[in-house]
């Protein structure tokens, strides 16, 4: 994932882990948010849509992008926010890349629904979206109802924040397993993606954070300890991911 528009350096740097290493990478890009980390340059509001839809096409084509992300929103969805998500949702369906989107860790249902009506208002299908962060939706705020809606309207629903502690979204593991349980029960096995949200040195394991591969290694043993079936495992890790970033490129 980027937070803002990717530099050459962090373009070679990517290519390097993967061409020096087994992993597979999906490099993404974007713009993140207007707020909080102050990531949007302040061209961004200078900007015309048409102009961030030719930027974002561009980009994605020169850097070999793989998918559209993080596209983030705020609490209340700022109109610059909104233009760049109008822009990639544009952007998408010039491109075919998929969109995984971050809502705020402050448990906000309505934040995702907000999100979606901006996406879909340019005429995008959900089959390549993902709305981000549903695993910080705080139980008293009904998750599996939005998880419901999210999965109804057709995105996947991105439990992303796995091995993740935030203050803002200090769910506990348990309760995320109970996610994926509930999400199951409901046959809404096609529609659910996990991830750590991994952004910064403090979460690598050399500094005492959960590492890059907490999802496999901390929360799928809770999976199957809580009794989720290897085949649904297998859906939500492989058949899934693959369903979601699979694309044919449109321009």
């Amino acid at each position: 994932a980027a937070t803002g528009r990717r530099g050459a350096s962090q373009v070679r740097n990517l290519n390097a882990i993967a061409n020096q290493s087994d992993v597979r990478i999906v490099m993404a890009g974007g713009y993140f948010e207007d707020i909080g980390f102050s990531i949007y340059p302040v061209r961004v509001a200078e900007m015309s849509e048409d102009q961030l839809v030719e930027e974002l096409v561009s980009d994605a084509a020169a850097q070999l992008w793989g998918a559209f992300g993080e596209i983030a929103s705020s609490l209340e969805m700022r109109p610059d926010e909104r233009k760049v998500h109008r822009a990639v949702a544009r952007a998408h369906l010039r491109t075919g890349l998929p969109i995984f989107t971050h809502t705020p860790h402050e448990s906000c249902p309505s934040c995702a629904m907000d999100q979606m009506d901006t996406i879909e208002g340019q005429g995008v299908d959900f089959s390549h979206v993902v709305i981000g962060h549903m695993a910080t939706i705080k139980p008293e705020h009904d998750p599996l109802g939005t998880h419901k809606e999210v999965a109804r309207r057709g995105a996947f629903i991105g439990l992303d924040t796995l091995g993740h502690e935030m203050g803002r979204s200090d769910i506990p593991a348990h309760d995320k397993v109970r996610m994926v349980q509930d999400l199951l029960e409901a046959g809404l096995e096609d529609h659910i993606l996990l991830s750590s949200d991994q952004g910064n040195e403090r979460q690598f394991n050399r500094y005492y954070g959960h590492g890059w591969a907490s999802v496999l290694m901390q929360f799928v043993p809770k999976l199957r300890f809580a009794g989720v079936p290897e085949e649904a495992i297998r859906k939500i890790l492989v058949d899934n991911p693959r369903r979601f970033l699979a694309f044919v490129p449109q321009d």
